[in-house]
């Protein structure tokens, strides 16, 4: 009988390590990259880029990958057809391994350079929009936005992911303007989060108060230069709603790990859970 106990609590042993091991452990960084958006989610094997910020900081954007043994990677998002989003992703994709690039499958003639561009480096290249996901045990991100396709703001076209990281919410709203919102909380899809990246480096064109009052932040963090961003307005009403407000400019590297923000400028840190 003994030999029997002695048995089972070495499989329940292995079968605690092995979750152990699926579930791995993931780090959301937020790069300083100024007015320009490069988030790196990463994990013990697999490893997401949401944007690639803007030409000027893709040597940055590379040592910091380099630094952190980001040696591949399996999925870049692209939110939206803008510069500060888009531009260093061709040299990303020329200096290590992409498996894949989800493009906005809205039309833009950004989009058939950057397909172009990525087919012949033999990257594959997905159109994605509303509702595409991304599951990988602790990691599960879903496109609530954009609902429907504006022909005038490309702004108003970014591709919105929620969802939790390491057992924290997180809504990552590119540079959707009040329009946007407006649609996605119509849908009721949005949800309370922990942490959200302020839409469009806090100007005012976005974070409204309707918005606020559904995702309820407890960290807010901005891609912000300092100089033309962040506006105040946005970041006094992320702070009356009761956000912990981080901004690249002050903080530079933002980084959550084992359910801690940190930063690279400070070394501050706070425990989130």
């Amino acid at each position: 009988m003994k030999r029997i106990l002695a048995i089972i609590f070495v499989i329940i042993m292995y079968m605690d390590n092995v979750a152990l091991a699926k579930f791995g452990n993931y780090e959301v960084h937020f790069l300083g990259v100024g007015q320009s958006d490069c988030i790196l989610i990463k994990t013990d094997d697999k490893n997401y880029l949401i944007d690639t910020g803007a030409a000027y900081y893709t040597r940055r954007i590379i040592r910091y990958l380099d630094l952190n043994q980001v040696k591949s990677i399996d999925g870049i998002i692209l939110t939206h057809y803008h510069d500060d989003h888009y531009e260093g992703i061709i040299k990303i994709a020329q200096s290590r391994k992409v498996c894949k690039v989800y493009l906005p499958d809205h039309r833009n003639y950004i989009q058939n350079i950057m397909s172009d561009k990525l087919n012949k480096m033999g990257v594959d290249v997905e159109y994605i929009k509303r509702g595409w996901e991304i599951k990988n045990y602790g990691c599960v991100l879903k496109a609530i936005g954009p609902v429907r396709e504006s022909k005038t703001v490309e702004n108003n076209n970014s591709i919105v992911l929620q969802g939790k990281v390491n057992g924290l919410q997180y809504v990552f709203a590119g540079d959707c303007e009040r329009s946007e919102e407006e649609d996605i909380l119509k849908t009721g899809e949005l949800k309370k989060c922990d942490v959200l990246k302020v839409p469009h480096h806090g100007l005012n064109t976005s974070t409204t108060n309707r918005f606020l009052d559904r995702v309820e932040p407890r960290v807010a963090i901005i891609t912000s230069d300092g100089v033309g961003t962040p506006d105040k307005r946005v970041e006094n009403r992320l702070i009356n709603k009761g956000a912990i407000v981080w901004r690249i400019d002050n903080q530079g590297n933002i980084v959550i790990k084992n359910d801690i923000l940190y930063c690279s400028k400070n070394y501050t840190s706070i425990r989130l859970k």
